[in-house]
């Protein structure tokens, strides 16, 4: 048993208890008990004293890329597979020191992540839960040979509702398609559609007669109304919108944007780096990505948080920069990047029965901050310690 002295709780981040401190018991796996400051006496126990300190639930990124590093991509692209897995793997806790306790990769080389997130239900090596999509399901398009063999390309229905079979028969928690041109793709267009209404409704139809939810890489606004009306989960990036756009997500209750204001910005921050489409793009781009983000707060739109990470340097633990954008450039407070890092991640994936809010019963995913996190996002950089499945984590 371990007992969490004196913690400080986020009250919209807690459920079951009111107060603002308390000493949390994990038993197991399990938060076991939520009690009043000081009023547990447990001598057995491993106690850890938390006072002027705050626990929340482990943070939960929605959209990353453990498969890629922000290195050049066609080094990338020959290095083996035993290579790039164990890189996966120092990525992916490179993560979970930082708080990130659940992780989701939306597309790989190879389906290399689905093996190393089986390897992390198991025990076997440490890491984030990991929810894995493998490779990207994606029409035919140009730029796609640009990574290699991170896309399985179909071009008909027929071609979607198999390869979402494929997936699901090799372990796959989600199925990611692409919906529109991408940012990275060279002589791909953001805001183009590049699959067909009827083909994506077959994926979606194959996809929820295996229990699997889908996520379609969307920058444009017909593709994006496409997604709702298809009966997509998370629509990825969804950059570009119109008024029509907002009023559907309002009157949906099954499909959420999952923003990624990261990278656009740091193509424009850092150009020095990046090949020179990318730049050019996120130029177009990084006005609109922010006035969307104020159209979600406007309209009280439920939200995911996500980094992209992967798609540039040193982005991988380094979530506070996408914390830093929501907060200084989108508006947001940082009570409400939290909320989206959290309590809205897990609902929108599907797994707020296990995380996402400290409750009695769920998952001890746990991460503790110096500081108040909640008033200055800075304090996130502070992170104390790292608690996963109730084991406290040291890598």
């Amino acid at each position: 048993m371990l007992v969490l002295k004196n913690a400080r709780l986020i009250p919209e981040l807690t459920e079951g208890y009111t107060e603002t401190t308390a000493d949390v018991v994990v038993e197991g796996s399990q938060i076991a008990d939520i009690r009043p400051a000081g009023s547990v006496s447990a001598e057995a126990a491993e106690v850890i004293d938390l006072n002027g300190k705050t626990l929340m639930p482990g943070l939960i990124e929605g959209h990353l890329h453990l498969d890629l590093c922000g290195k050049n991509t066609f080094e990338e692209n020959v290095e083996p597979d035993s290579y790039r897995i164990m890189r996966c793997l120092k990525l992916a806790q490179d993560n979970l020191k930082k708080g990130y306790t659940t992780i989701r990769d939306v597309g790989d080389r190879n389906n290399i992540t689905i093996g190393l997130a089986k390897a992390v239900n198991e025990g076997m090596v440490t890491g984030p839960d990991i929810l894995t999509s493998g490779v990207i399901l994606s029409p035919t398009e140009m730029g796609n040979d640009f990574f290699g063999t991170m896309y399985a390309e179909c071009d008909s229905p027929a071609e979607f509702t198999k390869a979402v079979r494929r997936q699901y028969q090799l372990g796959a928690d989600w199925i990611k398609i692409m919906g529109t041109g991408a940012v990275m793709n060279p002589g791909g267009e953001p805001g183009m559609p590049i699959i067909y209404e009827e083909e994506l409704q077959a994926a979606c139809r194959a996809a929820d007669y295996v229990g699997l939810p889908v996520a379609v890489h969307c920058h444009g606004t017909e593709a994006i109304k496409m997604c709702i009306r298809c009966g997509v989960r998370t629509v990825e990036h969804s950059s570009i919108m119109d008024e029509e756009c907002i009023e559907m997500y309002t009157k949906t209750d099954w499909s959420f944007p999952m923003p990624t204001l990261s990278p656009m910005v740091n193509f424009l921050e850092f150009p020095e780096d990046k090949p020179k489409h990318y730049v050019e793009k996120a130029k177009r781009m990084v006005e609109t990505l922010l006035q969307g983000a104020s159209w979600y707060k406007k309209n009280h739109i439920k939200i995911g948080w996500a980094t992209d990470a992967g798609v540039y340097t040193g982005s991988h633990g380094n979530g506070i920069y996408e914390f830093r954008i929501r907060v200084n450039m989108a508006g947001f407070t940082p009570l409400e990047t939290l909320l989206q890092a959290t309590k809205n991640n897990a609902e929108i994936l599907m797994i707020d029965d296990k995380v996402g809010t400290v409750k009695v019963g769920k998952r001890a995913n746990l991460a503790i901050f110096d500081g108040n996190p909640d008033e200055d996002i800075e304090a996130l950089e502070k992170v104390h310690m790292v608690i996963k499945a109730g084991e406290i984590v040291k890598l």
